[in-house]
């Protein structure tokens, strides 16, 4: 799985600003398929966010602003092209864990495990001190996360770019991708600040096989 991730940083400043999503209007938003596209242009298809850190790992929010019980993480909408086509996720100094998780109905993302990627359309506003890690959640203990340092800190502060986690790369004891309630968690211990316009299943480049490469 290293050696993926090295080779997904090696390639990630050819694949930056090329998969964007052109502005959708709220008809063409409720058309995308909500197992698919999680976030578009800021705005959630099918999902709602949750907060979490130690005084509470599932604060639910009405819309896109708010924060966690301590107040380790805050979301707010910000700008990529538009007014509010993101939104902006802070982890604040103090030492504890913070997420946000997006939630909804149960989907099946089993047949894609080798074909497909958890693309992320992000910018690194503050870069982290501590370690980043983007999961997959089918129901707790079932999950599995990857860290996105080694990625996310040699791109340049405050540019846009997309990356790319392929399924496969998803992995650990009694994981199921077939069973999927959230599609898209990120969380740190430290500080960190990043906004996201785009979080999508999308196909991944012809040859790629993903983590499943070095197995």
């Amino acid at each position: 799985m290293r050696n993926l991730l090295i080779k997904l940083l090696k390639t990630l400043p050819s694949v930056a600003l090329v998969c964007f999503l052109s502005p959708l209007t709220s008809q063409a938003q409720n058309t995308l398929n909500p197992n698919y596209f999680y976030l578009v242009k800021g705005e959630l298809i099918g999902r709602s966010i949750s907060l979490g850190d130690p005084s509470n790992w599932s604060t639910s929010l009405q819309g896109r602003e708010g924060k966690s019980a301590s107040s380790k993480v805050a979301v707010a909408p910000t700008d990529f092209k538009a007014k509010g086509d993101a939104i902006q996720i802070t982890w604040s100094r103090k030492k504890m864990q913070g997420n946000l998780g997006l939630y909804g109905n149960a989907i099946d993302l089993s047949k894609f495990k080798d074909a497909a990627s958890l693309t992320i359309d992000m910018r690194v506003d503050v870069k982290p001190d501590k370690d980043v890690k983007i999961g997959l959640d089918c129901g707790y203990p079932c999950r599995a996360e990857l860290s996105i340092n080694k990625m996310i800190k040699t791109m340049p502060k405050g540019e846009w770019f997309s990356l790319p986690l392929p399924l496969n790369c998803f992995q650990s004891d009694n994981f199921d991708l077939s069973k999927i309630v959230g599609p898209f968690s990120i969380g740190t211990e430290g500080k960190f600040t990043v906004s996201i316009t785009n979080i999508r299943i999308e196909k991944l480049p012809d040859g790629d096989k993903g983590c499943a490469a070095n197995e």
